[in-house]
């Protein structure tokens, strides 16, 4: 929690207004705290899913072919296996969703920033809060975590335990009518929907591997505290590193990504406008898990996505949205000596700390205090070059295609803008 604290600090995400116009870091700096996308990797994961999606969908539509209807048993059988796989295949729509950017593009543009009609009574007048796309992002709680787990169990169960009976029922004797009371056509039909739906099982679990893998990795900390920076060290430790290589996105550290929990978890999920009663001092639930590739794929689309995101990450501000408040982190060693409202955010994972929950106070608008920031900087890593790219923000005024290239060490007047497109279909780069 500490270093938590001292990583907030370090990154400015606490203590200045700022109207999400013009942010510019070097290298050193953005990597502190960022979420970095491994664009190149990130087209071609895309494929393979898209294939993935597309047996699972034409497994189902086959399934509805293969239904044959010999007697009462034969129909029982088929109406069972038809229901789950469906149940199956409507699962993996759900997960799938997220790699879909128009629904989130849809909510973004429909939804307004939070708490800025408060904003315009503060001393500035003109600071704004953007976290729109904060709103916009999916989310899981634990309940969905132990649903999903033992849903596709269940269906795991179930195939093994089918696969075996079909296996005895093989090495019986076929002549023996004895030893069975179905016949060798109703036995070969129960073991084609069975393979049918046990492809279906595989695709829907290689593609939980992936999305896993591929989606949900935070670099770990440096022996000195410092974090993990590929572009300088390396990739990071970790057998699946070592043998895939590096994710589609991660997080530079554990930090970052608890703190866009907490930003997402007072942004919206099973808090928004549902009481306007004013209970500060209730301990609120983090989500368990936010689906950071929705972000990742949206920044894709074009330059003015990216740039909305970027913005977003870095000057999304602290919201309370069921009692309408911006909230701050206190500093190392900062008391709530004013007594006033605060929220405690829980189910934290709390690396390098006891207590696995972190409190905020209510800011003083009126005498100018600003409300802590998301401080979290959207890269792009070029995995052929080893560069890191960010893009501009909205209003910056580039060439066509608005990213700027990060080196180490440099200061912001020493970047080097590069004329880049960024598209789902490929990413170039030419020196300007």
């Amino acid at each position: 929690l500490i270093q938590r604290r001292k990583m907030s600090i370090l990154t400015a995400g606490t203590s200045n207004w700022t109207e999400g116009g013009t942010h510019k870091s070097s290298a050193d700096e953005a990597i502190k705290k960022a979420l970095v996308i491994n664009f190149r990797r990130l087209i071609t994961l895309k494929e393979k899913l898209d294939i993935i999606h597309e047996v699972i969908r034409a497994t189902t539509i086959a399934l509805l072919g293969l239904t044959v209807i010999g007697n009462a048993r034969m129909l029982l059988y088929d109406v069972v296996f038809l229901a789950l796989n469906l149940a199956l295949c409507t699962f993996h729509e759900k997960k799938f969703g997220a790699l879909n950017t128009d629904d989130f593009s849809q909510i973004v543009n429909s939804v307004g920033n939070d708490g800025d009609d408060i904003l315009q009574h503060t001393p500035t007048g003109a600071c704004t809060n953007p976290n729109r796309c904060l709103q916009a992002m999916d989310y899981s709680g634990r309940r969905d975590k132990g649903f999903s787990f033992l849903l596709v169990l269940f269906f795991i169960v179930l195939c093994l335990g089918i696969w075996t009976l079909a296996f005895c029922w093989w090495d019986l004797d076929m002549d023996a009518e004895e030893y069975t009371v179905f016949g060798a056509d109703e036995v070969e039909h129960y073991a084609t929907l069975l393979l049918v739906g046990t492809v279906m099982v595989y695709c829907h679990l290689v593609f939980e591997f992936f999305t896993w893998r591929e989606f949900q990795f935070s670099a770990p900390l440096k022996k000195d505290g410092q974090p993990w920076d590929v572009s300088r060290d390396g990739i990071p430790p970790g057998r699946l590193n070592s043998i895939f290589g590096l994710p589609c996105l991660w997080f530079s550290s554990p930090a970052a990504y608890e703190d866009l929990r907490v930003w997402v978890t007072l942004a919206g999920p099973d808090v928004a406008g549902l009481s306007r009663t004013y209970d500060t001092q209730r301990p609120l639930r983090a989500v368990r898990r936010v689906v950071a590739e929705e972000l990742a794929f949206y920044a894709m689309r074009e330059p003015s996505c990216a740039a909305q995101v970027r913005q977003c990450l870095l000057s999304a501000k602290l919201y309370d949205k069921r009692n309408r408040i911006f909230l701050k982190r206190p500093l190392l060693g900062e008391v709530n000596a004013q007594g006033r409202p605060g929220v405690r955010v829980t189910g934290l994972r709390a690396w390098g700390a006891e207590s696995r929950h972190e409190d905020f106070f209510q800011v003083d608008l009126k005498n100018g205090e600003p409300p802590s920031e998301l401080g979290l900087e959207l890269v792009f890593f070029d995995s052929r070059t080893g560069e890191l790219i960010v893009p501009n923000m909205p209003g910056e005024i580039v060439d066509e295609g608005g990213m700027d290239s990060l080196r180490h060490g440099s200061s912001p007047k020493c970047l080097r803008i590069q004329n880049t497109r960024c598209e789902m279909v490929g990413c170039t780069t030419s020196a300007a």
